[in-house]
Formats: structure tokens, C-alpha cells, sequence
């Protein structure tokens, strides 16, 4: 993710009457490829579940946005919900 992406996008959502929350968040576990290597599974999982799976588990997933495709294919992955891209978020409202 971009050093101001958080706030680049919170400008793009309130450009058109939205806002947004930011939830931080450290790596996700999948890195590209590396997730999906059968050996580096467990390891990915275990990643995951340090910063993520906390801070997703009480959130309803359609309203979860997450930048990167690697990230929402984890979320998908280990909470068998899909989430959402923010341009996903913006067509929606504008």
C-alpha cells in the first residue's frame, strides 16, 4: 500500500459525500505467492491471525474495503467472506 493511501482515499470517498474509518492492520500473510506455497500455509495462517483475524472478526465483511487483491484473497481465504476493493465501494455510491 502507498505511505497516504489511507488518506488519499478518504479524500476520494469524501469528494463524493462518502467517509471512511481506517482500520490499521500489519501484513496480511500472503505476500504475492508466498501464501499459496503448501509449505508456507501454516506459517501464512499464523501471520494472518496476528493483525488481521482480530481486527476483522467483529466487522460485517460488506463493509470492509481492503486495497490490495493478495489481502482480500486472504480475508477470503480464512474467513470465508469476500471484501471489497474501494473502487468497489465508490461506484456504489456515486
Amino acid at each position: 500500500m502507498l505511505p497516504n493511501a489511507e488518506k488519499e482515499w478518504g479524500a476520494i470517498f469524501a469528494h463524493f459525500g462518502g467517509s471512511l474509518q481506517t482500520v490499521p492492520v500489519g501484513c496480511c500473510g500472503m505476500a504475492g505467492t508466498f501464501g499459496h506455497e503448501a509449505d508456507k500455509y501454516q506459517w501464512s495462517k499464523d501471520v494472518y491471525a496476528l493483525s488481521w483475524k482480530p481486527r476483522l472478526q467483529d466487522l460485517p465483511k460488506e463493509r470492509c474495503l481492503v486495497t490490495g487483491y493478495s489481502c482480500r484473497s486472504q480475508v477470503k481465504r480464512f474467513e470465508g467472506e469476500a471484501v471489497k476493493h474501494p473502487l468497489q465501494a465508490l461506484l456504489a455510491i456515486i
